[in-house]
């Protein structure tokens, strides 16, 4: 049986469920409600809710079928008028997990005068109709599978996938086949307690402090696009799932998860360190995914790439910030520090932009070329059934914790704060060499040009001495050349004047019109 799209709306007198059943045969379609039961069926179509509420078929309901879109539309009332059912979004919790029996056998004490009288036993024991009390059991199909292979656990193995209980699933892989999704050296066997040294010697051994250098100080054109950018998380538009969330959403199995405290808190911190991944690479790509996505989440977070688990917050920033200054395109702190408040952001508006995230790395994981559609099965779906499970409350106070805590450079292990005042000073000392060397190139095209126009007035010069020996032996020469002089005795006077007159003159331009002056008269003499 297919287990068919569907969404939930609601108003205060009662409630719609859409279905999207495309192939449905309309003819063997059967709808049925009881409380917060709700079951449908239409070849090759099953859906079982569990609502939040309870809700009543009556004289109100109705129901249609848009033949064009595949869609059936069935509203009912509720029972309590004006009761707000919470958690219409929450696909998986609204899937009914199959009915539970306890299978007790009919044993019959006798001669045993301490065993108590039948009327004070457990109404479940000696009841002959217990059995057999299969009423209604034929609507409870299975409607997921449980994934095999990852859900066994081996006594003393090392642990690791969601809340830490799984174990022993990688021992059938190959060595090099895991080595493009999981660094940890053989994690079937690399006791859990070195994990945490063997992931920070690998880091450090990674670290470039030359690239992240280059972009501190290239950051303008490498990173601050990236920094500059506001993802969809801070719009104030209202956060609706797309139809491929609700469609991972409906196939992960609903199934409860019993966890004490320290098992929480794993989880939780888990969760921050695969979000921060997520986060850094929807920044880094601008609001897009591409090939590059999945290998970014992967490798940013210490969950899924060293199966490390996090006993503290502060562990979990200093591994997620390390990570992200160590191995992705772009190294910068103040881009790190951006992703971490987009962390706070989803955590503070609560599970269903969670759940938009981590639906985003399933689909991605699943259509890597690299095997990571393990961590879905280690991580990611598990996730995403928890998530629509937990109480508000929960997420928020993650959110108040991590939001008094402020990283520091220190901290990170990589002198980061050495290497940015080295960066800076090398960048002032290249900027000083850059003004000075420009300096020089200026003094020295002034230089030229001043050359330049002492031989120009040389030139001229002797030109004016040529010209006077050239008018001797060429009478029409002279004669237009002394008609010119005229004009330049007249100059002369003028200049003469204003000598007189106490005016300066211009240092080239009047010194070329002496020289010409001076020629001239020469001319005229002649």
């Amino acid at each position: 049986m297919l287990t068919p799209r569907f969404d939930l709306k609601q108003d205060d007198e009662g409630i719609t469920i859409n279905i999207y059943a495309r192939y449905a045969n309309i003819r063997e379609t059967e709808v049925y409600v009881d409380g917060n039961d709700f079951r449908f069926y239409s070849t090759p179509y099953y859906l079982r809710l569990k609502l939040p509420g309870e809700i009543v078929e009556n004289d109100d309901s109705k129901g249609s079928y848009d033949c064009d879109s595949g869609t059936f539309t069935l509203k009912f009332s509720k029972v309590n008028k004006g009761e707000n059912f919470e958690g219409l979004d929450m696909i998986t919790t609204l899937l009914a997990p199959p009915k539970k029996k306890d299978i007790v056998p009919n044993i019959e004490v006798i001669g045993n005068p301490a065993a108590p009288h039948d009327d004070e036993l457990d109404p479940l024991v000696n009841d002959p109709e217990q059995e057999n009390d299969n009423d209604g059991d034929d609507w409870f199909v299975p409607q997921v599978p449980v994934a095999p292979g990852v859900s066994h656990i081996l006594s003393g193995a090392p642990k690791y996938g969601f809340a830490n209980k799984i174990s022993g699933a990688l021992t059938s892989f190959e060595a090099g086949w895991l080595r493009d999704v999981i660094d940890l050296p053989l994690p079937d066997s690399t006791p859990s307690d070195q994990r945490k040294s063997l992931r920070e010697s690998s880091e450090q051994d990674h670290f470039s402090e030359d690239h992240y250098m280059a972009d501190l100080v290239q950051a303008e054109e490498t990173v601050n696009p990236s920094i500059l950018f506001s993802p969809f998380w801070y719009s104030t538009d209202p956060i609706l799932l797309t139809d491929q969330e609700k469609d991972i959403l409906k196939e992960c199995p609903n199934k409860e998860y019993l966890l004490d405290n320290e098992e929480k808190q794993t989880v939780l911190y888990s969760l921050v360190d695969i979000l921060f991944a997520s986060c850094y690479s929807h920044r880094v790509s601008l609001g897009e995914t591409s090939s590059e996505s999945s290998w970014d989440i992967n490798k940013i977070s210490g969950t899924l790439s060293w199966l490390q688990t996090y006993s503290t917050l502060e562990d979990v920033l200093r591994t997620s910030i390390r990570r992200s200054l160590t191995y992705p395109l772009y190294r910068h702190w103040e881009l790190s520090m951006k992703v971490l408040e987009d962390v706070k952001q989803i955590l503070k508006i609560g599970k269903k932009m969670i759940l938009k995230r981590l639906c985003e790395i399933h689909d991605l994981f699943n259509h890597s070329f690299e095997p990571r559609y393990l961590h879905n099965q280690l991580y990611i779906r598990d996730y995403l059934v928890w998530i629509q499970q937990v109480p508000d409350s929960l997420l928020l106070s993650l959110f108040n914790a991590l939001d008094g805590l402020i990283p520091r450079k220190e901290d990170m292990g990589f002198d980061l704060v050495e290497l940015e005042a080295a960066a800076w000073a090398v960048l002032q000392e290249e900027n000083q060499g850059e003004l000075q060397g420009n300096s020089e190139e200026e003094n020295l095209i002034i230089g030229n040009s001043i050359h330049d126009v002492v031989n120009q007035l040389d030139k001229m010069g002797m030109g004016g001495s040529d010209d006077s020996e050239d008018s001797d032996d060429d009478s029409s020469s002279s004669s237009s050349f002394s008609s010119s002089s005229c004009s330049c005795s007249s100059d002369s006077s003028s200049e003469s004047s204003d000598e007189s007159s106490g005016r300066t003159k211009g240092p080239l331009i009047l010194e070329i019109g002496e020289t010409l002056h001076s020629d001239d008269s020469r001319d005229g003499d002649h």
